[in-house]
This record gives structure tokens, C-alpha cells and sequence, in this order.
């Protein structure tokens, strides 16, 4: 075979090849459904394929040869088209630089992102309905925690109220022996007087210690009004401190029936909370076994109170020797007016609230069990 036979061959060859590669490419270029575009550095319309036709609407006779009528400036951006029934389109526009028959063009694709962005509106739109949704759930849970702990404190106040006859019978107690002992020092003064021994030094020492019995009967009115104030923020307290207090409370009930209290909590155990609330907390547990023990005639009832540190929690058990909870309402002992006593002997208030104040308003859990002889409630905080 000849060199110009072989060359030849060779040209068909790679004419068929060519013929081959420019059938793909146009078939890639008219089956594409995005608008392909070649367009002159002048902004003419060189050439549209069919997609280009549907998004304008009209045929390649119509567009070829016309401006363009976009900006050729930027690689990427999105353009708005009017198509068919006055409906508006919007598309997104990438141009390239390439040759068309030896001249610089530009190629320009357009792809229909106008029922994306639709979609993304309507997400858009959707979220912010929901985050208003949100937003006024929010509210609306806030003004029922409010509503509910208002509630809650109208029945905390409801079972302090309930106690307030027997602590007002407790300031009398206290009150009763340093009234006296002022009495005394008063008749001390005026016999004094009368019988000689009556100087400054005297009259000195008298007022010292009678201002200082004052003092004590004014502190005690403040712890028993204090008691009585709404917490309004929680804060850490000294929970033994609370403890003394809150049984200073009933200590002349308790006295009364005969009730030994026995205290063990180091004298740095700290809580965070309500003190207030806590307080009440602990004596509606404490008067809860004062009543059964006047109920069962307990022989020699004592309650006993130890708080503790275990692991990150603070741990206050209440223990009595009334003898247990009756295993048909131990399950029921905290639902809210349960009660096994008559009606004018109990509200059935006070361990609901109780369990209210520690595990609704400090976070925390209060649980009861029988023990040996008796019953313990468990605070944990």
C-alpha cells in the first residue's frame, strides 16, 4: 500500500472519529435540559439549542442573531426570564470563555431554579412559622410554669396556714420565760430603790440584760415571720441551721407529745434552694409522724433527721418509730388531699406539697419506705 493510500485511510478514519465525537456532543447539546448558548463578545446570539428555545419561548430563527440582553461580566448569577403566560422565571446563568469557527464566545448555560427557590420560600416561610410557633409555645409554657408554681405556692401558704395555730403556740412558749425573767428584773429595780443598792453600775447591768432578752424575743419573732415570706430566688443555705429552725417550729407540739428529735448533719452541709420552702418541706414530714404517733400511742417516739453528702447530691432522711406506712397507700401518700385521717383532723396537703416544693421547685426527689420499725422519707437535692 502506498504512503498517500495509507494517509488516506487514515483521514477517513479520523473524519469518522470526528463525525462520531460532533454526534455526541450534539446530541448531549440538544438533549440537555439546561439552555446552552454561544454568544459573541459583543452580546449576540450565535447559536441556542432546544432547551434555550422552550425557556424563551421562541425558535432559534427568532434568537439567533440578537443581543443577548445580559450581563457577560460575572461567571456565575441569576437572571429572571419571562416565559410563557406572564410567568417569570428565574434562572441560573454560567458563562465560559471558548472558541466558535476561530473567534472568542462565550458559552452560556441556563438552568430553571425557579421551582427550587419556590420550594426554598416555602421551607423559608414554614420555619418561620414554626420558630413563631415555637416562640409562643415558649411563652406559653413560661406563663403555665408560672401559673402552676403561683398554684403551688397558694397551697404551700394554704399548709403553712394550717400550722400557724400550733407556731403561734410556739412564740408564746418561747416568749413566756424571757417575759417573765423581764418581769423579774423590773420588780428587782423598783425593790432595789426602795431598799438602797441602787446605783449606775446597777441600773447598767439591769438594762444590759434586759435588751438582751429583747433582742432574743425579737429574733425569734423574725425567724417565725421570716418563715412566712415567699423565696423568691434560690440560694445556697446551711441545711443544719434550716433543720434547728424548722424544729424550733413545732418544738412545743412536739415536746407536748413527747416526741425526742435527734439531729445529725454537719454543721457545714450546704443546699441550694428555697429555704423557706425546704423548711416547710421538712416540717409536713415532721408533723406527718407526729400524728401517727398520737394516732398509734407510740411508746417513746422519736424522729430522726441526718443529712449527708453522696457523690454530687445531698441526702436528708427523716426516719420515725411510728411503726410503717400501711402497704395498701404507701403508693398514694404524696397525691395531692389523700388522707387517712378525718376531715376536720387533716387537709391531705402536706406530703403532696412537700414532694411539690423538692422535686418540682429544687430539682430534687423525695421518696418514702418502710424501715425497722418505722417509716423514712428521703430527700435528695
Amino acid at each position: 500500500m502506498s504512503d498517500f493510500s495509507r494517509l488516506s485511510e487514515q483521514l477517513e478514519l479520523r473524519t469518522a472519529e470526528l463525525r462520531m465525537c460532533e454526534g455526541r456532543f450534539r446530541n448531549i447539546i440538544f438533549r440537555s435540559a439546561d439552555g446552552i448558548l454561544l454568544v459573541s463578545r459583543e452580546g449576540m446570539i450565535l447559536f441556542v439549542n432546544p432547551a434555550a428555545e422552550r425557556i424563551f419561548g421562541r425558535s432559534a430563527d427568532e434568537l439567533e442573531g440578537k443581543p443577548f440582553g445580559f450581563s457577560l461580566s460575572r461567571e456565575r448569577t441569576e437572571i429572571s426570564i419571562s416565559g410563557a403566560g406572564d410567568e417569570t422565571l428565574t434562572m441560573e446563568m454560567r458563562l465560559v470563555e471558548t472558541e466558535w469557527e476561530g473567534e472568542k464566545v462565550y458559552l452560556a448555560t441556563l438552568r430553571d431554579i425557579t421551582g427550587r427557590l419556590r420550594m426554598e420560600e416555602r421551607l423559608r416561610k414554614k420555619k418561620e412559622r414554626l420558630e413563631e410557633l415555637n416562640r409562643t409555645l415558649e411563652e406559653k409554657i413560661r406563663d403555665e410554669v408560672a401559673k402552676n408554681r403561683e398554684k403551688d405556692h397558694l397551697l404551700i401558704l394554704q399548709s403553712r396556714q394550717a400550722a400557724m395555730g400550733e407556731m403561734i403556740a410556739g412564740i408564746a412558749h418561747q416568749w413566756r420565760q424571757p417575759l417573765t425573767s423581764i418581769s423579774l428584773l423590773i420588780q428587782d429595780l423598783g425593790e432595789t430603790y426602795v431598799f438602797g443598792g441602787f446605783d449606775k453600775e446597777y441600773l447598767d447591768d439591769t438594762i444590759s440584760k434586759t435588751l438582751n432578752i429583747i433582742q432574743h424575743m425579737s429574733r425569734t419573732i423574725d425567724d417565725f415571720s421570716g418563715f412566712f415570706k415567699r423565696d423568691k430566688e434560690k440560694k445556697a443555705f446551711n441545711l443544719r441551721h434550716n433543720v434547728d429552725r424548722a424544729v424550733s417550729f413545732v418544738e412545743t407540739g412536739l415536746r407536748y407529745n413527747n416526741v425526742a428529735v435527734e439531729v445529725d448533719i454537719d454543721d457545714d452541709l450546704t443546699v441550694v434552694g428555697y429555704p423557706n420552702e425546704f423548711s416547710q418541706a421538712l416540717l409536713n414530714i415532721i408533723g406527718n409522724a407526729r400524728d401517727i404517733f398520737r394516732e398509734r400511742l407510740t411508746e417513746n417516739p422519736v424522729i430522726r433527721i441526718e443529712g449527708y453528702r453522696k457523690k454530687k447530691r445531698t441526702v436528708i432522711t427523716v426516719t420515725d418509730n411510728g411503726g410503717g406506712i400501711s402497704r395498701e397507700i404507701i403508693h398514694r401518700i404524696f397525691e395531692p388531699y389523700f388522707t387517712t385521717r378525718a376531715v376536720e383532723n387533716g387537709t391531705g396537703l402536706g406530703l403532696s406539697m412537700s414532694k411539690t416544693i423538692i422535686e418540682k421547685h429544687m430539682d430534687g426527689k423525695l421518696t418514702a419506705c418502710n424501715v425497722e420499725g418505722g417509716a423514712q422519707f428521703r430527700i435528695e437535692i
